[in-house]
């Protein structure tokens, strides 16, 4: 049997964005990155795009 180990490339990040209980929308990446959820400002679903966008330019340079 072969096990492969997985190295994480930092280099690449794929947040997602979710609609949230509150009605907002938040980003989540499988980093551990993840927009302000305890705020209550009301995120549209295009500024929680942007922000996911801009987490992974700011990481990948």
């Amino acid at each position: 049997m072969t096990v492969r180990s997985h190295r994480r490339n930092v280099a690449h990040h794929h947040p997602m964005v979710f609609r949230a209980t509150t009605g907002s929308w938040v980003w989540m990446c499988s980093c551990g990155g993840a927009s302000c959820r305890t705020g209550h400002e009301v995120v549209s679903w295009r500024q929680a795009l942007v922000d996911a966008l801009g987490h992974s330019e700011r990481l990948a340079a």
